[in-house]
């Protein structure tokens, strides 16, 4: 059983109240040419040039000018066609780069001599795991059984074909083991089918359910007979399909289409959701009690609860739901445990606390606290078991590991093997103990089970491996100072024998968005870089989550130009330190990060040689137009208040874009069935850079038609697409 936040993420990726003076006024754009390298890339002529309209936005007293609104749209023929003149493009000036053969033939011997075992599940006397074996292109589902054996139980290479790989999205074990639920989509991306099988056999049952995003399966019941499940609408022309879901319940052995709705959109229902909620159910064995949420991309949710006999499976979402918690309460775990509910919550603790209040009164003006704020720790996730309540805390960027027994007062904390992250957790209402991984930034997975009874941590027997010879790196954990004077965490990833003269080639990593840790985590392709006497460094900006919910607000909504800030001081520490200089320096970031990444290019081009913009989101102004966009208010901001406008237009990169301005060469990566970032966000940002800058640097747009957002790509997909990026990067950089 796998417990988790109680909403699904669908955001621009995988991810808190007092607030801080305002920031300052941004520095002005610099429009001086990027330092000289030693070998300047030369001019380059690009594909036929966009067109630009005459479309100037007049919102709230603002003349907004959008000389390439006509590339947006779902299905927009013209830009489809533009965008694969400059994905041509793209191909023939990257397969031209001389160093990427090499740096392709390293990654993918560093990335396919990695075998990654994730993502455990527990159900009976089985678990289950995601592994990617070494050599392997996709990720397979896994069950172990009770007497150590492993097989396959799902195997996406063998359904993918010619036209388009088939990708493993999620799965769910039922809690008795027998039957296991997994999505599985084509081409890369996340809108996928739900599948049953049979776990004796390996046999799927009849049952199928279409339009399931990637990252929900089923959430089963008890009896592991039936399931509740999220459903995206049917398809409507010009309609955002992320938006109007649905939570149905479905009993093995009957037709999909009959399946009630449970919680969804409903005029005359109980308790009603926006059309940009998502739905969620859950009743945990043990329990007679149903959870059910409302939530969407950002951590906390609205919760209420019923019992499962008032259930109304009718359709007429008539359920009589004792009403928990609001958005404002800050509650993004809720835990139904004998007559109580037991809370993971932000509001006035910012470093997160546990509370619990009792399922029949479900009333937090009375809530007890079960486990109080920390100033200097963090929770990062609770699991529940039979025996208690464990609770993983950061702490310096390290994690650590308690034991809350049931009703008890205090915590036990759990010795871990060696200093690193918990990435995974799994727990089993019914059992005592849990399964639990370490990582770090230099040491693959390995998963341990801690006993109740034995009080000891376990090897399980299922760990991650690879083939890197990590000896010769070393990482490091420094802070730079931001324009405000705040210390901004920044991990540093480099060679013993770097001699931080202020020439090594450098690539810096930022996201900052959702409350999301950039945790240490071993990568195989970050291992590839270093090793070739050049060096990573990950800036944690705020808008993430590393010093808690306060962090993560600083960065957010009105607040998002703080990590632009942070981002820049990271990249000026690293200048300033010779870990590396300005033209030997690229800047990268993916999704919601490209927000902030984007924003740094426009407000400090003269800080890098290159940038690599991945699937970003570039245009936020225009979030509501796009797929996937009402999703993203409560991080960005709403664009149809006057406040929300003016802070999207303050951090929105592709309105920062001036004219006759010298920025670094650009290289946008993006899979065409992305649904989570529209890929004309992408189009337009590209095409007003090319019209705008004078450094006579490429930019360029890797497209890659049998990909989306890269949640489901395959391994030499991602090999491929580093080696283009790194190429381009070093050629930039003179190397």
């Amino acid at each position: 059983m796998r417990i988790a936040p109680l909403l699904v993420l669908a955001a621009c990726c995988p991810p808190e109240t007092p607030r801080p003076p305002v920031p300052p006024a941004p520095a002005p754009v610099v429009t001086q040419a990027p330092p000289p390298v030693d070998a300047a890339p030369p001019a380059v002529v690009g594909p036929p040039v966009a067109r630009v309209v005459d479309v100037v936005d007049k919102q709230f007293g603002l003349d907004v000018p959008d000389p390439y609104r006509w590339m947006e749209g779902l299905d927009n023929a013209d830009f489809r066609a533009w965008l694969a003149a400059q994905g041509q493009y793209a191909a023939m000036q990257l397969g031209e780069r001389a160093r990427r053969p090499a740096l392709y033939q390293r990654i993918r011997e560093l990335g396919l001599g990695v075998t990654a075992v994730y993502n455990v599940q527990l159900g009976g006397k089985r678990m289950f795991h995601d592994v990617l074996p070494a050599g392997a292109q996709l990720a397979k589902l896994a069950v172990r059984e009770a007497d150590g054996t492993t097989r396959i139980l799902v195997d996406p290479e063998k359904l993918s074909t010619a036209e388009a790989h088939v990708s493993l999205n999620a799965y769910s074990a039922s809690p008795d083991g027998t039957l296991v639920a997994y999505v599985i989509s084509k081409g890369g991306g996340e809108r996928g089918v739900l599948h049953i099988m049979d776990v004796k056999t390996g046999i799927d049952l009849p049952d199928q359910i279409e339009r399931i995003w990637g990252e929900g399966a089923a959430s089963w019941l008890p009896d592991s007979k039936q399931f509740f499940y999220g459903q995206l609408a049917a398809p409507q022309p010009g309609v955002d399909p992320m938006i109007n879901q649905v939570s149905r319940l479905h009993v093995i052995g009957t037709s999909p289409d009959k399946d009630p709705i449970i919680l969804g959109r409903n005029a005359d229902a109980t308790w009603k959701l926006a059309p940009e909620e998502w739905p969620g159910l859950w009743n945990p064995p043990g329990s007679p009690w149903v959870v059910a949420s409302a939530g969407g991309a950002h951590s906390e949710a609205r919760v209420a609860v019923a019992k499962m006999s008032e259930l109304d499976k009718s359709g007429a979402s008539k359920t009589p739901w004792r009403i928990v918690a609001d958005y404002s309460d800050g509650i993004e775990i809720a835990i139904p445990h004998g007559d109580r509910l037991y809370m993971q919550t932000f509001k006035d603790a910012p470093n997160r606390k546990l509370i619990s209040v009792p399922l029949a009164r479900p009333s937090l003006a009375s809530a007890r606290v079960e486990l109080a704020e920390e100033p200097t720790m963090k929770i990062e996730w609770i699991a529940p078991a039979k025996d208690a309540l464990y609770v993983g805390r950061q702490v310096n960027g390290l994690m650590r590991v308690d034991r809350l027994a049931w009703n008890a007062k205090k915590p036990e904390p759990i010795a871990l093997p060696y200093e690193g992250w918990v990435p995974d957790v799994a727990s089993d209402m019914r059992r005592d103990g849990i399964v639990f991984q370490v990582e770090g930034w230099l040491r693959t997975g390995t998963y341990f089970e801690y006993g109740d009874k034995t009080k000891k941590l376990t090897p399980t027997g299922l760990a991650s491996s690879s083939n890197a010879d990590v000896s010769h790196i070393i990482a490091e954990e420094v802070e730079a100072t931001s324009s405000d004077g705040t210390k901004v965490p920044l991990s540093i990833m480099r060679r013993n024998d770097n001699n931080l003269e202020g020439s090594a080639p450098t690539i810096l990593y930022a996201y900052a968005a959702y409350g999301a840790v950039e945790r240490p985590g071993f990568s195989s392709s970050r291992i590839a870089w270093v090793e070739g006497a050049r060096i990573a460094a990950i800036c944690h900006a705020r808008g993430g989550g590393e010093k808690g919910r306060r962090w993560q607000d600083d960065g957010s909504r009105e607040k998002k130009l703080n990590g632009v800030h942070d981002l820049i001081a990271c990249a000026q520490y690293l200048i300033d330190k010779k870990y590396t200089s300005a033209a030997k320096l690229a800047v990268h970031g993916i999704s919601m990060g490209g927000v902030i990444v984007g924003r740094t290019i426009t407000e400090r081009p003269d800080l890098f040689a290159a940038a690599q913009l991945q699937a970003g989101i570039v245009n936020p102004l225009r979030i509501l137009e796009a797929e996937n966009g009402a999703n993203q208010k409560n991080e960005l901001g709403d664009p149809t208040t006057e406040a929300g406008y003016r802070s999207l237009l303050e951090m929105d990169p592709y309105s920062h874009v001036k004219p006759n301005t010298a920025y670094p060469a650009v290289i946008f990566t993006i899979g065409l069935n992305d649904h989570r970032v529209a890929p004309w966000m992408t189009g337009k940002m590209a095409a007003r850079l090319m019209a705008s800058t004078t450094s006579k640097r490429p930019i360029v747009i890797r497209v890659d038609s049998d990909a989306g957002h890269g949640v489901g790509s395959t391994r030499d997909q991602g090999f491929s697409e580093k080696a283009d990026v790194w190429a381009f990067f070093l050629d930039m950089m003179g190397e």
